[in-house]
């Protein structure tokens, strides 16, 4: 006669399997981010969540270097990376120089490969003209490199302060807003904390929102 199984050994079993699978989830296929600046207003908001897809360009792996990606990255994708440099910490901006282009900047105005980019998605919100942020003297892009700029231009440290992106460094595609939060001015946050301020703060006209 067969022993049966104990009740805390099928929990415990069913715990693993789910952070297995969990694991699995975020390290090939999605993850979810946060937004914690301004830099790609009005794209994506400060307290935006939203799901990124790693799937799609070839998640890394270590003993071989990341799997064939299903698509390549492409001019306008919003991309989430990381910086040896800054190792804990994610930046997302949207890829405008793909690898073998020149991009130059002439009064905020881009051009990539001597054509102005038409950028609806940008945002310029300081008109005065400051050399060292809205002049770029024409750069070309290195092999598996890429050059990134938020939207929000003027308000943006992205590759024309600090330069390409190696391919490798690159985690994934923003693809869907799934929740986003107000974020609350000081005065606001004094009067109201907890559960029963996040359902008024949140944005329900952002929730599922497509990135583009």
């Amino acid at each position: 006669m067969r022993r049966s199984r104990s009740l805390p050994r099928d929990y415990f079993e069913a715990a693993i399997v789910a952070v297995l699978l969990s694991l699995f989830v975020r390290t090939f296929l999605f993850e979810a981010f946060k937004i914690p600046t301004p830099s790609m207003e009005t794209s994506l908001l400060v307290g935006d969540h939203i799901i990124v897809d790693k799937f799609g360009f070839g998640p890394r792996l270590p003993f071989e270097g990341g799997l064939v990606p299903i698509r390549e990255i492409g001019r306008g994708d919003i991309v989430i990376f990381r910086f040896e440099r800054e190792p804990e910490k994610d930046y997302v901006k949207r890829v405008i120089g793909l690898p073998g282009d020149v991009v130059k900047v002439e009064q905020k105005r881009v051009f990539v490969n001597d054509q102005a980019l038409e950028e609806s998605y940008a945002q310029h919100i300081d008109e005065t003209i400051i050399p060292e942020r809205d002049y770029l003297p024409p750069v070309k892009v290195p092999p598996g490199h890429y050059f990134v700029m938020g939207d929000n231009r003027d308000n943006s440290a992205d590759s024309r302060e600090w330069g390409f992106v190696p391919r490798e460094q690159i985690a994934g595609r923003a693809l869907f807003v799934y929740w986003s939060l107000r974020q609350p001015s000081e005065e606001a946050s004094a009067t109201a904390s907890g559960l029963g301020s996040i359902f008024p703060a949140t944005r329900w006209d952002r929730i599922l929102r497509a990135i583009r």
